[in-house]
């Protein structure tokens, strides 16, 4: 999102989640300050239809002039159905309306994560927790920040490449691994 193609991160662990979101990595690369390299990186451009999955639950990459994507989130109630529209035309587009964004989970889940000695990390004030009827510990920054989150995690897994991507995507019910059969379409296809 903040068009870094080279960035060498140590660490002993995973990153850490702080509140679930990109929003503070952004605010920590800004400060440190990012310079411009030569030899560029160049962007893998779409030139084809590509599609990964089918019916209503698919993501699909087309030709376009800049990274755009379409997402359609369907979740039960509370969260119900969301779409987002939003066009990559600059960091500040990603740091304003994506970064921000956090990750979330419904509370029976974390209950049965917890049970099985899985969700020792997890924490309160690192993601947004939902149970059958409403959020249960924050505000949420976004009315549709559940969507906003999932195009986050497609901008990450699209760099996996380690090339930006140019082309617009559509996607609807998707997460990581559907991202993931995509990437592999397109690595197949270039």
């Amino acid at each position: 999102g903040l068009g870094i193609t080279n960035l060498l991160v140590k660490t002993d662990d995973e990153l850490p989640a702080l509140d679930g979101s990109a929003q503070e990595y952004c605010r920590q690369l800004r400060e440190a300050g990012i310079q411009n390299q030569w030899p560029q990186v160049e962007p893998i451009a779409v030139t084809r239809t590509i599609q990964a999955g089918a019916g209503d639950e698919f993501i699909r990459i087309e030709p376009a002039d800049r990274l755009i994507i379409d997402y359609t989130l369907d979740y039960p109630s509370p969260i119900g159905v969301q779409r987002v529209h939003f066009e990559l035309t600059s960091p500040d587009d990603y740091v304003t309306q994506i970064a921000p964004a956090r990750t979330f989970g419904f509370v029976r889940e974390f209950h049965k994560l917890a049970q099985m000695g899985l969700a020792s990390g997890g924490r309160l004030d690192n993601l947004i927790l939902v149970d059958d009827e409403k959020v249960v510990n924050t505000t949420l920054r976004f009315p549709d920040e559940f969507a906003r989150h999932k195009i986050l995690d497609l901008i990450g897994d699209l760099f996996l490449l380690g090339r930006p991507i140019i082309g617009h995507v559509t996607a609807s019910k998707t997460g990581h691994s559907d991202n993931l059969a995509l990437l592999r379409a397109i690595a197949a296809a270039a």
